[in-house]
């Protein structure tokens, strides 16, 4: 499955001159750790072309309103 990526990293980047990936740590980047945890525990593929899983919107509500408190 991470073979995937790196083919699909290797032919966004063919041709530019350099690239910079920067780790982002997980709490300030939750949603997308809910969606790749969610992801590998269900052995499913995704892509976000037609949105999220509802269960990261759910997430993501949640997460407001806790930062609201």
């Amino acid at each position: 499955m991470i073979g995937t990526y790196i083919h699909d990293i290797q032919q966004q980047i063919y041709g530019l001159d350099k690239i910079r990936f920067q780790h982002a740590p997980r709490s300030v980047n939750s949603l997308a750790h809910i969606i790749a945890t969610e992801t590998l525990k269900k052995g499913e593929e995704i892509y976000l072309d037609l949105g999220v899983p509802e269960y990261a919107e759910e997430q993501a509500r949640y997460d407001v309103s806790r930062e609201l408190d």
